[in-house]
């Protein structure tokens, strides 16, 4: 949607989706229903490295974590992010 947000470090990216004004979609957010699935058009550098849960929910919904992650339980950890929600 073209907006963006500035943020502290560690905060997860649904949050910082809330604060740049974009309804962020989320089920469980504990990293356990996928629905937050979103895709890491750039920055993927500067984000928190993939938990073991987040993987296998990953591989579940068939998406690649070097492209794809859960926006509920991932934090940004500095720089730039651009992301395209994938449902």
């Amino acid at each position: 949607s073209g907006v963006t947000a500035e943020v502290p470090p560690g905060t997860n990216l649904i949050q910082a989706g809330e604060a740049a004004g974009v309804e962020m979609e989320a089920g469980c957010f504990n990293c356990s229903c996928g629905t937050c699935v979103a895709e890491v058009v750039d920055g993927m550098e500067n984000l928190s490295e993939p938990t073991p849960e987040e993987l296998d929910v990953l591989d579940a919904w068939n998406k690649d974590p070097e492209k794809y992650r859960l926006t509920c339980c991932v934090n940004l950890l500095r720089g730039e992010v651009t992301l395209r929600q994938s449902h």
